[in-house]
């Protein structure tokens, strides 16, 4: 099966977005730092302390802040102190959520394109 001009443009499109962003999926695909998202997103808005984020995530205070380097690496997480305390949030970058919302976008769509398309086709069978 030969695939279509739209469906090789598409898969191109996706590769670009992909590498744009990279780093942003390669840090949320962490079982760890999945758990560090999900607590600052269901945490007050000011934001958590390193020591309620271990609380809530049941890690070590050193993995915990191992993450969350990898997380403000790649502009997923932000910080901000206030007197003694250093409060983490996640960072409203808005070109990121956007460059990850369409290249989540694109995927889907170039999927659905696939499957019109008959991709992947099944298994032919083999004759005896």
């Amino acid at each position: 099966m030969e695939e279509c001009e739209e469906c090789i443009n598409s898969k191109r499109a996706i590769a670009e977005g992909f590498s744009a962003c990279r780093e942003a999926i390669s840090a949320l695909g962490n079982e760890a730092r999945g758990r560090i998202v999900l607590a600052l997103l269901e945490g007050p808005e000011r934001g958590m302390r390193l020591c309620e984020l271990v609380d809530v995530t049941h890690m070590s205070r050193p993995s915990v802040l191992r993450h969350l380097s990898v997380l403000r690496r790649a502009a997923l997480v932000s910080s901000r102190k206030s007197c003694t305390a250093v409060f983490y949030y996640m960072d409203a970058n808005v070109p990121l959520w956007e460059e990850l919302a369409d290249f989540f976008s694109a995927v889907c769509d170039t999927v659905k394109l696939a499957a019109d398309q008959g991709y992947p086709a099944p298994p032919e069978e083999e004759e005896d």
